[in-house]
């Protein structure tokens, strides 16, 4: 039996004013009122969902939208309630099932954006949430959006790694690779689910080793390598039919016979150990005008063997300026300017070899910053007080390259290294060669890694341990171990350490590395205001007002979602005067008010809330979430005519912007929410017929005669009938006997 109206609807009134005025208690009971009449009524269980919601008996509150939910099958807000109470009462597999419910609402309503939105929380709240993947997969797909949709086929694939299930996971990989067949991510999650957790060759946290990094066969040193190849270029060029190349101005130049009989006496000698007879042969050659890299290399070694350093340099100069002997001459000048005592040159030297060698092991989006490194390091050792350091790092690096493992040992550097910082800036190789021990550091580093892999946390502990003991001041072996406390759950202890790393890191001039330090504290102990402020610091001082920005938001979202208001609004006002120095196209300052509204809404204080979304159209005044927000609260509360001004801003500057179809969709979602709504009908009607969409402009004129009518408003209902008979409807009977009952002087017309 239907319940009295009247009482209802002065209940729900009642309610609605308790709300304005956050009376809640006297809210609730009003809308308990309302609910004795109609129990199953969408409008007042929601109405009680918010006011129970305020006074934080949460579970009669998601009671109350999940009820409003299956009253109003169509409606999506309710779930969008319920599911935010579910997040709050720590149960996320529900909201995620929420969201997706109101996702498949939205999408039934034609509201895309809304819908790819609640499929964002769903994954937010619950990422292995398969089902919102898919949807916003098949939606960035058909949107052409590569990059997002990239993200989920590999966040699909781990979730189906994670479940064992690595060929369904490995068919997502090379669906990814149909729009990046470049991307890392996408190689690297191929590498692991084909080679499992640690194929052979391979440091843990790796892809597999370049086989053209590592070879069965040890080439032995940079130097050695390129005497190699020099000798064997030399030994093709005599028999190659070709005349040499020779240099301008040479007044009488070689013949090649000439040639070939020098460069096989030199051969010969050289190769019998012979190296004073050798050396002249090789002279002779290039006063007779030969250009050569193979003999500029090959003599600058022979002139080292004689202890004729600055006679070597000029050759492995020359040689320089040739790919085959690059390397290969960097090190051989490091180590003449070594013999020399002219440290800083050497220094130099090496710094560019290892810096060619490095640059070949990394990613190619890596290469930039760690160019970057090589060229503070190169500084740093030649400041006051490096010159020790430099010494201790030229002697390493001259001991290192003569071993006969020094590439296996170089790669397996260059894994350890990557793994201390996956996804953050590259670290240099060379630091591995600044640390005393470096191959006793290296090799507990690599063992630490392993045993970390393998859940062995003592062990790996006892590792880093004695990696700090042997170098204090390696950075590298503090960050393993920071991560390492990181992973065994002794947040403290990490927190702790990454700071330090981080402000060792500033002392040395390196920013890019100490805000990855923060950032990794910042990950343990999002709510740590010292650090954070350190490094909005930071990165404000660098120019990064944007990265800054984020910061200072994101913290300010860890206190919204600690319910902790007051301290949210406290960041984002600090952002907010930050706002301005950033990007313009970021449009920070609309962001960070739209995050102010918010919390006015959370407070229900909705005189702020709606100050604060004025604001934002002023700002931006096509602002459509700003402006839409402000015409959903003049309608909650009574204030339809100034609902219909903001609306009527809106929609005049999307038609400004051409923005035809849009308007029809903001208009078609408004009147589903509220199909009653004589205003909005005229508008929806006004703008099919602005587009030419006669038959969709006679359905909505139909239904506005008849709400015109059911209101009294029979002179407005004259002229949209007058109007439907000027459009020439299919059926124009009915619309002329109505018009000849309604207004019989007028039917003619």
């Amino acid at each position: 039996m239907a319940g009295d109206y009247k009482v209802y609807e002065e209940a729900l009134s009642a309610g609605s004013s308790f709300a304005w005025e956050r009376q809640w208690e006297q809210a609730i009971e009003a809308y308990r009122r309302a609910l004795d009449e109609f129990p199953s009524d969408a409008a007042a269980l929601s109405g009680l969902g918010m006011a129970l919601t305020e006074v934080g008996r949460l579970e009669e509150a998601l009671s109350a939208y999940q009820e409003a939910a299956r009253a109003d099958r169509e409606d999506p807000t309710q779930l969008e309630h319920a599911a935010q109470i579910l997040e709050r009462l720590a149960r996320p597999q529900e909201a995620s099932q929420a969201y997706l419910e109101a996702a498949e609402r939205y999408s039934r309503r034609q509201a895309p954006t809304l819908a790819v939105e609640r499929w964002q929380d769903a994954v937010r709240v619950d990422p292995a949430c398969v089902t919102a993947h898919v949807r916003l997969l098949q939606v960035y797909l058909s949107e052409r959006r590569e990059r997002e949709a990239l993200g989920e086929y590999l966040a699909l694939a781990d979730i189906y790694e994670a479940e064992g299930k690595n060929e369904r996971a490995l068919e997502l990989c090379r669906y990814a690779l149909q729009l990046d067949p470049h991307d890392p991510n996408v190689l690297s999650l191929m590498d692991r689910l084909r080679y499992g957790e640690r194929p052979p060759g391979r440091v843990p946290g790796t892809g597999p080793l370049d086989p053209s990094v590592l070879d069965e066969e040890r080439r032995g040193s940079p130097i050695e390598a390129a005497r190699q190849k020099a000798l064997g270029v030399l030994a093709e060029a005599v028999f190659d039919e070709r005349p040499p190349q020779t240099g301008p101005l040479i007044l009488r130049p070689l013949s090649k016979r000439e040639v070939d009989e020098l460069l096989s006496k030199a051969l010969d000698a050289q190769t019998k150990g012979d190296v004073e007879e050798a050396i002249p042969y090789y002279e002779e050659v290039l006063r007779g005008g030969v250009i050569q890299p193979a003999i500029d290399f090959n003599l600058g070694l022979l002139y080292q063997q004689q202890l004729r350093f600055e006679e070597a340099i000029g050759q492995f100069q020359k040689s320089l300026g040739s790919a085959d002997y690059r390397l290969g001459s960097y090190f051989a000048l490091g180590e003449c300017c070594r013999a020399l005592g002219r440290i800083d040159e050497a220094l130099g030297h090496f710094v560019e070899g290892l810096r060619a060698l490095d640059l070949a092991m990394v990613r190619q989006d890596q290469v930039d910053g760690l160019a970057r490194v090589y060229d503070k390091l190169a500084r740093a050792y030649t400041t006051q007080g490096g010159r020790g350091q430099a010494v201790e790092f030229v002697n390493a690096l001259i001991s290192f390259m003569n071993e006969p493992d020094w590439e296996d040992r170089l790669a397996r550097a260059r894994a350890c290294l990557d793994a201390l910082t996956p996804g953050g800036p590259v670290l240099a190789v060379a630091e591995v060669f600044a640390a005393p021990e470096s191959a006793r550091v290296m090799e507990s580093i690599a063992l630490a890694q392993d045993y970390l892999h393998r859940d062995l946390t003592n062990a790996a502990l006892d590792e880093l341990d004695r990696a700090v003991m042997l170098a204090p001041h390696f950075l590298p072996g503090h960050l393993q171990m920071a991560e390492a406390l990181a992973g065994m759950g002794q947040a403290d202890g990490a927190v702790a350490k990454f700071l330090t790393i981080a402000n060792v890191y500033q002392v040395r001039g390196d920013p890019s590395q100490a805000a990855v330090a923060y950032e990794r504290a910042l990950a343990l102990a999002p709510t740590n205001a010292v650090a954070r402020a350190n490094l909005i610091d930071l990165l404000v001082s660098q120019g990064e007002v944007d990265r800054a920005l984020e910061q200072t938001m994101l913290l300010a979202d860890v206190f919204y979602q600690m319910a902790q208001l007051d301290r949210a609004q406290e960041a984002y006002s600090a952002a907010l005067k930050l706002a301005p120095k950033g990007s313009p196209e970021r449009q920070w300052t609309s962001r960070i008010l739209h995050k102010i509204g918010d919390i006015y809404v959370q407070r229900v204080d909705w005189r702020q809330a709606i100050g604060v979304y004025r604001r934002i159209c002023e700002l931006s005044p096509g602002d459509e979430k700003a402006r839409l927000t402000l015409v959903d609260y003049f309608y909650r509360f009574g204030r339809p005519e100034q609902a219909i001004v903001e609306l009527d801003g809106l929609l005049r500057f999307q038609r400004e912007a051409g923005a035809t179809e849009r308007v029809i969709a903001v208009l078609q979602e408004l009147v589903q929410e509220r199909p009653d709504d004589i205003p909005l009908r005229i508008r929806l009607a006004q703008a099919f017929l602005d587009a030419r969409d006669v038959e969709q402009a006679l359905v909505h004129l139909d239904t506005l005669g008849d709400l015109q009518l059911q209101a009294g408003r029979t002179e407005e209902a004259i002229g949209t009938i007058e109007m439907i008979l000027r459009l020439n409807p299919p059926n124009p009977e009915p619309y002329r006997k109505l018009l000849a009952e309604l207004a019989p002087g007028r039917a003619g017309s």
